[in-house]
């Protein structure tokens, strides 16, 4: 009976969770797909990238999708149990919550084990390969998406404007290109006859730097009130629209990098916080190495703990959805929603202290599922049975 039961209470289990772990996932997708379209409307990229891009997007999403399926399943599936009097079916063979609560456990185990060692290097290459496609696209696009008479924003602190544009957007006329510095204290006016759009790669994989060719005009600087400081002619000026060293460090996020090479980084950051701590740095530089050296452990400490937040999410919809006979009270389902809200809002409040160097990583990342463990215990002991 008990083998039966396990394998009816998992198979119940089972539907719901992947009902609902697609539908998470795609609900978190929407939040890029104007992004995504725009590419498309924009660049004219092709349907097997597009589609890559989504599935990449989508493993990216497992992390966090998982843990409310369970959770929302484990509800589901409980809630159903106990309106189809099943649970007092098993109760009357003598069964524990303890015994009921396995098959979920097992489960939630199972899943929770899946999803690290997806974690581990699947999922960062999947977040590494969407973001590098976006760079590439982004930068490759610009040939395409620069019209005669438009100006064009897409280039980093600089706005471009061409009267005529021609031969996919690599040639132009009476070029108008206006530049402010990172700081925003210099800005530059430059005036040119004619232009043209320098694609270079470095290889194969990484986006290609994309400089901006112009002849015949002039460059006026100025300040930051507007006043003008120089006036500078050239026959030919080379822009920087695109740099690959830009690209290079979008490409190197902690997200994109599997947990071997955290630690590593973890490491060296960590040796290099240490000697800016006996080098008596400036107080300022010392801080930007904590937060950065903190950052790369929210990362890595951030995939260990979404395995107890699917245990933890399960045990509590576990404990809270059972109701309690026919028809019962659906007040659970109610706390249940906004125990969930709270750990998230306390989950991230702590990680964003941790990334400002004020709390412990491993604390921000692990005290919410310690918190959540006590609050899911303490609603699985008032269930009202023995055992």
């Amino acid at each position: 009976m008990l083998k039966v039961t396990t394998r009816y209470l998992a198979s119940s289990f089972i539907p719901p969770f992947v009902l609902g772990f697609f539908f998470f996932v795609a609900f978190l997708i929407t939040f890029y797909m104007f992004r995504i379209i725009s590419l498309i409307v924009n660049k004219g990229i092709d349907v097997t990238t597009v589609l890559s891009m989504v599935v990449n997007l989508s493993v990216s999403f497992f992390p966090l999708a998982t843990p409310l399926a369970a959770f929302f399943a484990t509800i589901y599936t409980l809630n159903k149990l106990s309106e189809d009097s099943e649970i007092i079916a098993m109760r009357s063979f003598g069964m524990t919550k303890i015994r009921i609560y396995m098959p979920f456990l097992v489960t939630s185990l199972l899943v929770s084990m899946t999803v690290h060692s997806l974690y581990s290097v699947f999922i960062p290459k999947a977040n590494a390969a969407f973001k590098n496609t976006i760079v590439k696209l982004t930068s490759a696009g610009m040939l395409t998406s620069i019209k005669s008479g438009q100006f064009f924003t897409d280039i980093p602190n600089a706005t471009l404007f061409a009267e005529d544009v021609t031969e996919n957007g690599n040639n132009f006329k009476q070029v108008f290109l206006h530049v402010i510095d990172k700081n925003k204290l210099e800005q530059r006016i430059i005036f040119a006859k004619t232009g043209s759009l320098i694609k270079i790669y470095a290889d194969q994989w990484h986006a290609p730097s994309l400089r901006l060719h112009l002849n015949e005009g002039n460059i006026i600087k100025m300040d930051e009130k507007g006043t003008q400081v120089e006036k500078i002619l050239f026959k030919e000026y080379d822009f920087p629209v695109f740099n690959s060293d830009f690209a290079m460090t979008m490409l190197d996020k902690d997200s994109m990098k599997t947990n071997s090479e955290l630690i590593t980084v973890i490491e060296q950051k960590r040796i290099i916080y240490n000697e800016a701590l006996k080098s008596k740095k400036k107080a300022d530089e010392t801080l930007e190495l904590k937060k950065t050296y903190y950052r790369t452990q929210v990362e890595l400490y951030s995939r260990y703990a979404a395995v107890p937040q699917i245990i933890l999410f399960v045990f509590l919809g576990f404990s809270l959805g059972i109701k309690r006979g026919r028809g019962g009270s659906g007040g659970n389902s109610a706390q249940a929603l906004i125990i969930l809200v709270g750990y998230y809002i306390v989950y991230f409040f702590l990680i964003s202290l941790s990334q400002k160097a004020t709390l412990d990583p491993f604390v921000a990342n692990f005290a919410p599922s310690v918190i959540l463990f006590f609050i899911s215990l303490r609603f699985y002991k008032k269930l009202d049975w023995i055992g």
